[in-house]
């Protein structure tokens, strides 16, 4: 039979592992909305937004000599090289996987009036939404113009094909190491 030391011991155990299992939420958990994850009316035109935003709550805001603008938060992909997140535009963090596909966009040629076509990469989020390479949300592109970014797992170096003459240079430096090296044995 346990003694009473041992009793204890073992209820507060119990205690703390329950409170592990059942942990107490966070009520006070407060986002954060980026400042650059808000789009101004103001240079509204200066981007195409999705028209999934069209009907977005504007905040109004004043400044300091009195202009007034408007504000709506939108979603917005952060990253590079070591990876990529989303901030939503309320504020968290997108749990899902994120996608990169490429899109054929036409470029602007202001001498020819003709825009070259090259691919563009895009990020896309499982539930459907587009952005483009800076991050911003963009309208999904036509079917015809998607296409699946290949994987490249490795990181590598360009190799140069080497000329005859370097081939019989290297060659000729493997030839005297084993020259060197059987001299050694002898």
């Amino acid at each position: 039979m346990p003694s009473e030391k041992t009793k204890k011991l073992l209820e507060g155990l119990g205690k703390i592992t329950a409170s592990k299992q059942n942990p107490v939420p966070m009520h006070n958990t407060r986002v954060y909305l980026p400042e650059t994850n808000r789009m101004w009316k103001s240079v509204i035109d200066l981007y195409a937004f999705p028209k999934s935003y069209a009907k977005a709550k504007w905040n109004k805001v004043i400044d300091d000599d009195g202009e007034v603008d408007y504000w709506t938060p939108y979603d917005r992909v952060y990253g590079g090289l070591t990876g990529q997140r989303l901030i939503q535009k309320d504020g968290t963090e997108y749990t899902g996987t994120l996608h990169r596909k490429r899109r054929l966009v036409t470029g602007h040629d202001h001498s020819s009036g003709e825009g070259k076509k090259f691919y563009s990469t895009c990020i896309v989020t499982s539930d459907g939404r587009w952005f483009d390479n800076s991050g911003m949300p963009i309208d999904p592109p036509k079917q015809e113009d998607q296409h699946e970014e290949e994987q490249k797992n490795e990181v590598s170096f360009a190799k140069r094909e080497l000329t005859e003459e370097e081939i019989a240079e290297q060659n000729k430096w493997k030839q005297r190491a084993e020259s060197d090296m059987l001299k050694k044995l002898k």
